[in-house]
């Protein structure tokens, strides 16, 4: 087994556990929509962008980035009045899916190994 053999295992097993948190922060905004929790769908979203902005590109000069859009979104979220659900629903949901796009273009919402039980190699006969 050479290194870098051993420096994707070691990435990809540090991987998981921060895939299976944003899978837990998505699956939990999923389960607030369907109650009709505002609250908990906004706590969620912040949860989520916050573990995508390190990987969001952003210039010095603030011209074109990845972070502008969504910050310029959760302004405009918040200065929704609180009476007009409907709006802030649909903001959310808008937040959400620029999330989930991002998530996707770094391939943090499919594994990118085919199949991980094979990562290691076949050791069962």
């Amino acid at each position: 087994m050479g290194l870098n053999d051993s420096r994707e295992t070691a990435a990809f097993n540090l991987a998981m556990p921060y895939l299976l948190r944003i899978n837990s922060v998505l699956n939990a905004n999923y389960n607030e929509f369907k109650k009709g929790n505002i609250g908990g769908f906004a706590v969620n979203l912040r949860q989520l962008y916050r573990e995508i902005k390190p990987w969001l590109r952003q210039t010095p000069k603030k011209e074109v980035d990845d972070i502008t859009p969504f910050e310029q979104a959760f302004v405009k979220l918040s200065k929704i009045p609180k009476n007009n659900k409907d709006a802030i629903w649909k903001q959310m949901e808008e937040i959400e899916m620029m999330l989930r796009q991002h998530f996707k273009e770094l391939g943090m919402l499919m594994p990118k190994v085919n199949d991980p039980r094979f990562l290691f190699g076949n050791k069962q006969k």
